[in-house]
């Protein structure tokens, strides 16, 4: 998608930013105000993001300082990584959910950050070299997010009047422990962030600081909390608005299914370690960051498959290895 600015409805926009990595860009929202205007989610601090968001305002007669509010669907850098700096010269307040709050306290402590990820990485066979890069690359994107204290929290069945307009917020987590989306109601938009795309499904991620969190388990059950909604269009955060939201609900709800039956067959012959898993699921010529993130997405379906009582695990010499259950 192009960097820019459409109108979805009056006085509300989608603008598209650039970014450099896979999926090339990210959709935030303004929703306009007499004095000024809220975004939803705002991009990423990052070279060239800045100066496509002051065009694209420009084009509708307002400018980054004439920002009111900025509302937050989750703390990943290409939601709210210009949150900080649109805050400070602006003076607009920031909100988001409790828990995403929680997590960017936890997020300052890089130290332990990296020790949580490095440990569960080789507990599940990731290779030391490929949790050292991942890490590097953790601490280079660091300053892509500026720094910003939130003005308040938002929580599921909030409602918030934003320049006469009604807008709902929706707990959705999965995606992240304390994802949020926006239903503006009245115009039928589900503003869902990455909680529905329309051609990908989002990662899901253990939260290595909760380890009870359930992130599939999560993920469906904040598909059947939206499947319902009176919707004509979602606006997502990755690729073109859409409408079936219905459908686009089965097909995700049919990914997992899948994945989870692969996840699976891959202990079919024996014990593996997740990244085994992962290899089988996703291939091993990955590049660093991506093995981590197959880790990741397969590991969470092990979690669900553990729980409903077909395959176990076991701890020893150092790796945790899953292996199935014979009935």
């Amino acid at each position: 998608m192009k960097t820019g600015i459409r109108e979805m409805a009056e006085g509300i926009y989608m603008i598209t930013l650039p970014m450099p990595f896979r999926l090339k860009h990210v959709n935030i929202y303004a929703l306009l105000e007499e004095d000024g205007f809220t975004l939803i989610d705002t991009g990423p601090n990052l070279a060239g993001v800045l100066p496509a968001l002051e065009a694209c305002l420009a084009e509708v007669g307002r400018r980054v300082e004439d920002c009111r509010r900025i509302l937050i669907t989750h703390f990943h850098m290409d939601h709210c990584g210009l949150a900080g700096l649109i805050a400070g010269c602006s003076g607009a307040s920031v909100f988001l959910s409790e828990i995403e709050e929680q997590t960017i306290r936890s997020f300052a402590r890089e130290e332990d950050r990296a020790a949580r990820l490095r440990s569960f990485g080789l507990e599940h066979g990731l290779d030391s070299g490929t949790l050292d890069t991942v890490i590097r690359t953790f601490s280079a994107f660091k300053t892509a997010t500026t720094p910003f204290t939130a003005a308040g929290l938002l929580a599921d069945g909030d409602q918030l009047n934003v320049g006469g307009r009604v807008v709902e917020i929706i707990a959705t987590p999965g995606h992240s422990r304390g994802h949020i989306s926006f239903l503006l109601p009245e115009e039928r938009f589900l503003i869902a962030g990455d909680h529905i795309l329309p051609h990908i499904t989002p990662n899901l991620s253990p939260d290595l600081t909760v380890p009870d969190f359930r992130p599939l388990d999560s993920f469906l059950a904040s598909l059947a909390r939206v499947e319902d909604l009176p919707v004509a269009t979602v606006c997502p955060a990755h690729g073109r608005p859409f409408s079936d939201l219905k459908r686009r609900v089965a097909g995700m709800r049919e990914h997992h299914r899948e994945r989870s039956k692969l996840a699976l067959d891959a202990l079919t012959e024996g014990e593996r370690t997740g990244g085994d898993v992962s290899r089988f699921i996703f291939g091993d010529a990955l590049p660093p960051f991506d093995r981590l993130l197959a880790l990741n997405e397969t590991y969470v379906h092990l979690i669900e498959l553990e729980r409903e009582a077909l395959i176990r695990r076991e701890k020893r010499n150092g790796l945790c290895l899953f292996a199935r259950i014979r009935s």
